[in-house]
């Protein structure tokens, strides 16, 4: 499905968010492979999600235009999204991640009221199946250059969040404790908080 822009001029204003925000995330991570566009025109939905693979171990999927849309609720999403998973994508292909990814965003513009951080969202019958974390965290960025924090397109000023596949169990308490204790637990932990086949 093909939207359709109003003006040229509102496709001039995307090309330059793309330009600004895919020169940011190149500098960081160099050329991306793949490029997916989510788009609904009954709801002047327009979002692209970009491939960054394997660097130092990690693969990124990041959005673009996700900060130029509006909830349901008529709210601002005001923010990007970066999914981070190890290389191997924890056995998923990426096309399967492009289609989960695009399923987060969709469930997130329809059904959130806000962008606040940290969001959790329950466990998903979407998620890939080789995964045990079957529910997303949407918070602050972790483990990546502060440059992209906060992202800058003319006046505007949003934040890159980070999109990480949780369990039911980690959910549980975040919701009930805090996310102070989650990252407790991650700190002692063996296993990458990256990695969604961890048990």
């Amino acid at each position: 499905m093909k939207i359709e822009f109003l003006n040229e001029n509102e496709r001039f204003t995307f090309d330059v968010r793309r330009s600004i925000l895919l020169g940011a995330y190149m500098a960081q991570w160099g050329m991306p492979e793949y490029r997916v566009v989510l788009s609904r025109a009954e709801s002047g939905v327009y979002i692209e999600m970009y491939l960054f693979p394997d660097r130092g171990g990690v693969s990124r999927f990041v959005t673009i235009g996700l900060s130029n849309t509006f909830h349901k609720s008529g709210q601002p999403v005001a923010s990007e999204w970066m999914l981070a998973l190890p290389s191997d994508l924890g056995g998923e292909k990426q096309e399967r991640i492009f289609h989960y990814f695009a399923d987060l965003i969709a469930h997130h513009i329809e059904k959130a009221s806000s962008s606040s951080v940290p969001l959790v969202m329950g466990s998903s019958a979407l998620a890939p199946d080789n995964w045990n974390a079957k529910a997303l965290l949407i918070d602050e960025l972790r483990g990546e250059s502060d440059s992209l924090e906060e992202l800058k397109v003319g006046d505007e000023v949003f934040p890159l969040l980070w999109a990480v596949p949780i369990t039911e169990k980690e959910a549980a308490i975040i919701l009930e404790k805090g996310i102070e204790d989650f990252d407790e637990i991650f700190e002692k932990s063996d296993y990458s908080i990256i990695d969604p086949c961890r048990p």
